[in-house]
């Protein structure tokens, strides 16, 4: 008995058909789709931006940004108008502040990369002159630390710290200076008062007369030996402090809370 096979129908005619009429109906749709959904697909020349761009253009000044580079947070601020916070003052190798406002004397001495830390004048190799300068310098010296206040304000004390180590950097005599400063080292300067700050230049001083094998001074009796001999001409009005005397002065403070002063 002969089996008969039934022909199975064939789907890809079926298959292509509706292929097609999906990407009919999709061109369809896109073509007649609303325009207002995304906009019009024309070139961005005709855009309304085109005024915004000539005028960037007309406000860009190459020269501004060919002469030296700018630092990013400048461009920032530039163009996006972005307030940055503001950085703190920067700060030199000692931790001292280095900013442009800091141009004073009191800013500068507290920045000692400023100043030489070895004296810098050339050795003096005349035995004469050397001597003549030192005994100059020495009376200077005591003369200074004999009329220091008895009670000196914090200033006061700093402004003395600093003269007798900036004198020491650029004293004259290189070799004689550079042999100061180690002495300074070693024995710190001492301005606590005036009797105070006296003794200790009169041992310095002796110092150098052991080093140079000279005779060793009296230092109890530096204060008289210096003293100028003024007495009461000192305690008179001075013109250059506005006719007041360095003692009214000193006794003028300025009470903290109330803003007042006192002592007048």
């Amino acid at each position: 008995m002969t089996k008969t096979r039934m022909s199975r129908p064939n789907r890809k005619p079926l298959f292509s058909i509706i292929v097609l009429l999906c990407v009919s109906c999709t061109i369809y749709f896109m073509a007649t789709g609303d325009k207002e959904s995304l906009g019009s697909a024309g070139p961005l020349a005709s855009l309304k931006l085109q005024p915004e761009i000539e005028s960037s253009r007309a406000d860009f000044d190459p020269e501004e940004f060919s002469a030296k580079p700018m630092p990013a947070e400048e461009v920032s601020t530039k163009f996006t108008g972005e307030q940055l916070a503001e950085t703190g003052p920067q700060l030199g190798k000692s931790g001292t502040d280095t900013g442009s406002g800091n141009t004073g004397l009191n800013s500068d001495l507290s920045a000692p990369e400023e100043f030489t830390e070895t004296p810098f004048m050339p050795k003096m190799a005349n035995e004469t002159l050397k001597a003549q300068l030192g005994n100059s310098a020495w009376h200077l010296f005591h003369t200074i630390l004999a009329r220091y206040p008895d009670k000196p304000s914090i200033s006061e004390k700093s402004t003395l710290k600093q003269y007798i180590h900036l004198f020491a950097q650029v004293y004259p005599c290189g070799d004689c200076a550079r042999h100061f400063t180690q002495l300074l080292a070693k024995y710190p300067v001492q301005v606590e008062s005036r009797k105070t700050a006296a003794l200790w230049g009169c041992h310095i001083h002796n110092k150098v007369n052991e080093r140079l094998e000279k005779p060793i001074y009296d230092c109890t009796t530096i204060l008289e030996d210096y003293d100028c001999g003024c007495g009461k001409d000192e305690q008179e009005e001075d013109s250059t402090l506005g006719n007041e005397t360095v003692e009214h002065l000193r006794e003028v403070k300025l009470d903290e809370m109330s803003g007042l002063q006192r002592g007048g």
